[in-house]
């Protein structure tokens, strides 16, 4: 989705609400699209791009704010797959393709891991930034689970995945991994694949049969640590 079209939806999600100016609102993504909505409209977890006193937003944002917003919404349409509708694509797959759109996974362990990922990035180089702010979007937007508890067809931290396009012509192998960790393939499979990638931060907390940054779709789940009972990686 281009800068263009997130800021005229930025535009129609503040033109559509009636501000109080007494109120808190935060632009955020929910019932399948952006809003601009008062901070307590729900308790249920969904993902928030930015947060502000109504006044801030009746007297409309300024240049660093819409920068700030614009940045984050479109990390998260990355790592969401979503288009300038202002939707998920549909296709042929239909359930399965829906499937892809629910709420990623994570468990407790990493989700606490990935948190402090994000409390030392500092003031992370251009080239990185979107996917830091796309990390922060996922864990705003992921359903969170005990170790024990995560489903088997889950990939989480350290988990060994392979990759097929839709096709079924190509295939990749690949380990997803804390950036400290990453590595290029080399002759060696799998990648290690930072978190802080497209790749990483598509197949995090996606299940086996999720159709993934467009073309490719998850295909094996070869290791799970919580499945092999290593919980400690």
């Amino acid at each position: 989705m281009t800068e263009k079209r997130i800021q005229q939806l930025i535009a129609k999600a503040l033109a559509s609400t009636a501000i109080d100016l007494t109120r808190y609102y935060h632009m955020c993504w929910w019932e399948g699209r952006l809003r601009c909505l008062h901070v307590h409209h729900t308790k249920d977890v969904h993902p928030v791009f930015f947060a502000a006193p109504g006044e801030a937003f009746a007297e409309a944002l300024n240049e660093r704010q819409w920068q700030l917003l614009t940045e984050r919404i479109a990390a998260y349409c990355r790592t969401h797959n979503v288009t300038a509708s202002g939707r998920p694509p549909r296709s042929k797959a239909g359930a399965r393709e829906e499937s892809s759109w629910q709420r990623p996974t994570l468990t407790g362990f990493d989700s606490i891991r990935l948190r402090r990922l994000l409390a030392t990035a500092g003031s992370p180089e251009t080239s990185t930034k979107a996917h830091v702010e796309g990390l922060r979007c996922l864990l705003e937007t992921a359903d969170t689970v005990s170790p024990e508890e995560v489903p088997r067809d889950v990939v989480t931290m350290n988990s060994r995945v392979r990759l097929k396009n839709r096709r079924g012509r190509e295939e990749m192998r690949v380990s997803l991994v804390f950036p400290a960790d990453a590595s290029g393939n080399g002759d060696r499979e799998p990648a290690r694949v930072s978190v802080l990638t497209p790749t990483g931060l598509a197949i995090l907390g996606r299940r086996v049969g999720d159709n993934v940054e467009g073309r490719v779709r998850i295909h094996e789940l070869l290791y799970q640590p919580e499945a092999a009972g290593d919980f400690d990686l």
